[in-house]
């Protein structure tokens, strides 16, 4: 490559100054310094590097050493928590052998745990990484001051729990069982064993406070290491544009086509463009750089078509959705009104029609009183007709088309409440009537075998739109019945349960649990998305969750979560306010 003697003067006086003194070509003072700007380059860029990682390195295990500590403490105080909830359970428990058995495994395994947590919390604050953590004495000093505390409890739980003899079961073992149980939850050691998941509680806040400042400093040390591969970007710019005053048409080329690909691409908005990559010194990388740049853009376009691709079609879909609910909601309340007027025309006259066929039938007993031989052609005709059945049955049969009446009534009924989809203000909804409407009108759908078990509390009326409250009732149960269709397991007869409780006096859950199968928790992430389904294809709208999360959520100010484990079912909990103050303010 050649280059003028007077360019390169400016370069690198010292240095060339040194080469020129050692007898050195005007080529090699050249090559020498832009070997010297590149090595400070890459030197530079190193060492920044190494800087910037191990300071990452160090903050991350900060961070690292925080999560530790946080799980061990959260497990060691589920354990404590459990242990002492179950072991409180066990004293009602008593009277029913098997829920007893059932709760005292349940004991068994949290204190399995709590054995298990132990010697890694002590094993941990031994390490080297606790002692850098500033409440390092915290954990120390907690079991230092409940030293054996753990021991001490679980041992004379499980010597209660072999004194204890409920076989077999009489009043007098379950008084004195129960009487065991109680004094043992109220002794000291029983307090001394809460009082650790007390400080626990401190502890852990604490520890969180060490996890945000760890947080914090790996968020720096990233900011750091980024400024400095900045820097290094910035200095390699620096340099490649100094040795470019030096460079001849071999250089200046590849540095025109970039700018003629870069103004074509401003102009054109065209990122499927690649500029050529001729050389491989810093122009070369910087249009690796470039091309790198290009498809980044263009994923982010790609990406941000797709989200609004997505957005629309969910408008769509929910608007299409609304307008069927709409039109099925007015056709189900014009087949509603139909259908209720002959029913109440059947309903209404069926009352008078009983009491004509009983005065019909006391007719008949005072003619047999009165007349008791009657002439043969009588006998004869109330033989044919087995006159005693006919005058026993006929008051059943009047009594079951009653019964099937007004069961067509409650449909109807529901089927109109259903189809109220046109509410613009809250009003008073009764949640059970809502409940019971939907699981009458599912009624078809409840097979033979699958129990509905209701517990429902003394809740009040909430503030809200009941027609789509019946929505997410009828969406949420529909699936739960999906899910029973679908399991395999037969051990356990199929349940949905069903309960309502006052919470905090401001808010009414709903409870909607069954027995199938659950959900792997891939899919819980997921459950509340828009067109996310596990059903087959062409099978549901792939939007009730997704409209049920957004009608307790956005409409009613509440709040929809699901709860699943495999192999034991899924819960989904309907948190709703009941004053419309507290509707409005969550909304």
């Amino acid at each position: 490559m050649r280059v003028g003697h007077d360019n390169t003067s400016s370069l690198c006086p010292n240095c060339l100054g040194a080469c020129y003194t050692n007898g050195l070509s005007i080529g090699n003072k050249i090559k020498c310094g832009y070997a010297l700007a590149l090595s400070a380059g890459i030197l530079g860029s190193m060492i920044g590097l190494i800087f910037g990682d191990y300071y990452q390195g160090q903050a991350l295990q900060q961070q690292q050493n925080a999560f530790k500590e946080i799980n061990l403490l959260h497990r060691f105080q589920a354990g404590i928590l459990q242990t002492r909830a179950h072991q409180q359970q066990l004293i009602p428990l008593t009277a029913t052998p098997d829920l007893y058995r059932d709760e005292y495994k349940h004991i068994i395994l949290h204190i399995a745990e709590i054995e298990r947590v132990l010697p890694e919390i002590q094993a941990y604050i031994k390490t080297a990484d606790y002692a850098k953590e500033k409440h390092y004495e915290n954990i120390p000093l907690l079991l230092k001051t409940y030293d054996g505390v753990s021991e001490t409890y679980i041992q004379q739980l499980e010597e209660l729990f072999k004194q204890i003899d409920l076989s077999p079961l009489t009043d007098k073992k379950i008084a004195i069982a129960q009487q065991r149980l109680l004094k043992f939850t109220n002794s000291e050691l029983a307090l001394k064993f809460d009082g650790i998941s007390d400080e626990l509680v401190t502890i852990i806040n604490a520890s969180y406070g060490d996890l945000k400042a760890a947080t914090t400093t790996l968020k720096t040390a990233v900011q750091i290491r980024f400024q400095i591969m900045a820097a290094s970007i910035l200095l390699s710019v620096m340099i490649a544009t100094l040795l470019a005053l030096f460079t001849s048409r071999t250089i200046t080329h590849p540095v025109e086509v970039l700018t003629n690909m870069a103004q074509r691409v401003t102009k054109e908005s065209n990122f499927d463009l690649q500029a050529p990559v001729m050389t491989t010194d810093e122009i070369g990388i910087l249009a690796i750089a470039f091309n790198q740049v290009l498809h980044r853009v263009k994923c982010l376009l790609q990406e941000q078509q797709a989200t609004a691709f997505r957005q629309q079609q969910m408008q769509e879909s929910q608007l299409l959705q609304s307008e069927k609910m709409s039109s099925l909601g007015r056709m189900v309340a014009g087949i509603a009104h139909e259908i209720n007027n002959p029913v109440n025309f059947i309903y209404g006259n069926l009352d008078p029609a009983i009491q004509h066929v009983d005065d019909l039938l006391a007719l008949l007993q005072t003619y047999r009183q009165e007349v008791p031989n009657p002439p043969l052609a009588v006998q004869a005709y109330a033989t044919e007709i087995d006159a005693e059945f006919v005058e026993e049955d006929l008051p059943k049969l009047l009594q079951s088309m009653k019964f099937g009446a007004a069961r067509v009534r409650q449909i109807v009924l529901s089927l109109k409440n259903f189809s109220r989809l046109d509410e613009a203000e809250t009003h008073p909804v009764n949640l059970h009537e809502c409940i019971e409407s939907t699981l009458l009108i599912l009624s078809s759908r409840i097979k033979k075998g699958i129990t509905i078990e209701r517990f429902y509390g003394d809740v009040p009326n909430i503030q809200g739109f009941s027609s789509s409250l019946y929505q997410v009732f009828m969406n949420i149960i529909n699936n739960a019945l999906d899910a029973l269709e679908e399991q395999q397991n037969t051990q356990d007869s199929p349940r949905i349960m069903i309960a309502t409780e006052v919470k905090d006096k401001n808010w009414v859950v709903v409870r909607i649990a069954d027995n199938a199968s659950g959900i792997p928790p891939d899919v819980q992430e997921r459950i509340f998305e828009t067109f996310f389904t596990t059903k087959a294809r062409g099978v549901g709208t792939s939007m009730g969750l997704s409209i049920s999360h957004q009608i307790v959520v956005e409409k009613h100010g509440g709040q929809l979560i699901c709860k699943s484990e495999l192999g034991s079912g899924t819960e989904f909990i309907i948190s709703l306010p009941i004053q419309k103050q507290h509707l409005s303010e969550n909304a």
